[in-house]
């Protein structure tokens, strides 16, 4: 692959620029030297002030007592933001920590060019270093040789360096350093803006270049839930700051942070693997929901295996409503469920609304390997069904109601800690109702992943799909009646999806 580099734009530029005008300091290190232990799950944890997307996040005035809480909560590392003037940190916070905390592993976060600061770093007290690749793909930084030139530098000063990448290019770009230790970072640093699931599907590709690697994911990490996605793709640890940061009882957080990505990690699941790399595809994930019986199950199935796509183990996902009171409501799910045995490929999601009961019968069948995840319909807050979504140790996406931009501000998507949002249509079924959401709404929302239930069919498919939509929840249009599915309407819209493979 020929790579070409870029000049380095916007909020890193202004980072890098201000960097360039401190002098290198000396220090005298008086502490001993502690790798990081990269065989259990690897928790970073960051004693961060500011940031320039967030503004202050914490007066931090005793950085050693947060880093002993820290600790204390099993932190594997802490991390010390260093860099002045756009995160308030200092060298002085590093060594002050690791003098006081002289058997942990210290992490020197900052924004490194030159080979003379990992010298720095190590007379200050740090035990590792982060290299942040996109700094690299502008020459005027010296490029890839420099970059190897202080991955070597750190290996001589016998510290660990951690590369951070944010997109496929850089996994490409590093690859030939072979680096024990990976971050990738769902923040883009020169906008500053988050896609996760972009960043959850460079997993792959790392472990493709780099099989010996230890990945961890950086950023965006904002309750115990997000340690139970990232476990569960298969991560091997996180990096952590604003969230406990924030948080009153860091301690306690970063306990239950860490066991969510234990849970995450040995419960499997296929559901987050195959749906955000299917979210990232040109088809999107294609959900046919509202199925009632063995004979359209199989049907469908069959239907979405024509689907399949490259790299993708999964070819889609079949719906299955455990509302009572709904026309497609499913009797015999288990007998359903043992007719799809010979479709291993298609996911099997149990579709809900704000019931305790249907949340206790969705957990069984989640906990028993029966589904693959929740759709939870008609989520309005952080809890639902009696869980709070904050640390749930299942998967689930969430599915809200809308008729206006309103109904979204209402809810409060940025709060959710759903992975991904479908948008259905406000109807008195509450879903299954064939009404659509108006598409100057649907334009006018602007959301990274654009999930689309209601109506979705022939006459809007093209529509919906020059929009941007992601993920297509079909139902009512592909049905003779309400819970039986119609085979002509379904191969009609499949062979109009195919288009898009």
């Amino acid at each position: 692959m020929v790579l070409e580099t870029t000049q380095v734009p916007t909020i890193l530029q202004e980072i890098l620029n201000k960097k360039k005008t401190h002098k290198i300091r000396s220090c005298k290190r008086l502490v001993p030297l502690n790798a990081p232990n990269l065989e259990q799950i690897f928790v970073i944890a960051e004693i961060k002030r500011a940031s320039p997307s967030a503004g202050e996040i914490g007066k931090i005035l005793n950085p050693n007592a947060l880093a002993e809480l820290y600790l204390q909560g099993g932190a594997g590392a802490i991390s010390v933001l260093c860099e002045r003037d756009y995160f308030c940190g200092d060298l002085e916070d590093l060594k002050a920590v690791k003098s006081a905390h002289s058997s942990a592993c210290v992490l020197r976060k900052d924004f490194i060019t030159e080979v003379a600061q990992i010298k720095e770093a190590y007379d200050f007290g740090a035990d590792m270093v982060l290299l942040i690749a996109a700094v690299f793909l502008d020459e005027s930084n010296g490029g890839f040789a420099r970059l190897l030139e202080l991955y070597n530098a750190c290996k001589m000063w016998n510290l660990t360096p951690l590369i951070e990448v944010h997109n496929a290019f850089e996994v490409e770009f590093i690859a030939p350093l072979n680096a024990s230790l990976i971050g990738i970072n769902s923040r883009n640093l020169h906008t500053f803006s988050i896609d996760k699931i972009k960043a959850y599907n460079l997993l792959e590709l790392i472990k493709h270049n780099n099989p010996n690697s230890k990945v961890i994911f950086e950023s965006a990490l904002n309750c115990s839930f997000d340690g139970f996605v990232v476990g569960n793709l298969g991560f091997d640890g996180i990096l952590c700051g604003s969230y406990l940061v924030r948080s009153q009882k860091p301690k306690e957080a970063l306990i239950a942070l860490k066991k969510a990505v234990q849970k995450g990690k040995v419960s499997g699941g296929l559901f987050y693997k195959n749906a955000f790399k299917l979210l990232d595809s040109a088809l999107g994930l294609i959900k046919i929901c509202g199925i009632t019986n063995a004979k359209d199950a199989q049907m469908c199935a069959k239907a979405l295996c024509a689907l399949k796509q490259k790299g993708i183990e999964q070819v889609g996902a079949l719906g299955f409503i455990l509302e009572p009171k709904s026309p497609r409501f499913v009797e015999d799910l288990e007998g359903i469920l043992n007719a799809l045995k010979e479709y291993p490929n298609v996911l099997k999601i149990a579709v809900l609304k704000d019931d305790v009961a249907q949340m206790q019968r969705a957990l069984e069948l989640y906990q028993m390997g029966s589904i693959d995840a929740l759709q939870l319909h008609g989520v309005k807050s952080q809890s639902f069904g009696g869980v709070d979504l904050r640390e749930a140790d299942f998967a689930y996406y969430a599915v809200v109601n809308v008729e206006s931009k309103k109904d979204l501000e209402d809810v409060n998507l940025e709060n959710l800690p759903s992975p991904f949002v479908l948008l259905d249509s406000k109807s008195a079924l509450g879903g299954g109702s064939g009404e659509r959401i108006d598409s100057k709404v649907l334009e006018s929302l602007k959301l990274q992943y654009l999930c689309v239930a209601g109506g979705v069919g022939i006459e809007n498919l093209n529509a919906l799909k020059q929009m941007g939509a992601k993920m297509l929840d079909i139902n009512s249009s592909i049905e003779e009646c309400a819970g039986k599915k119609d085979s002509n309407k379904l191969q009609a819209l499949m062979s109009q999806l195919k288009n898009y493979l």
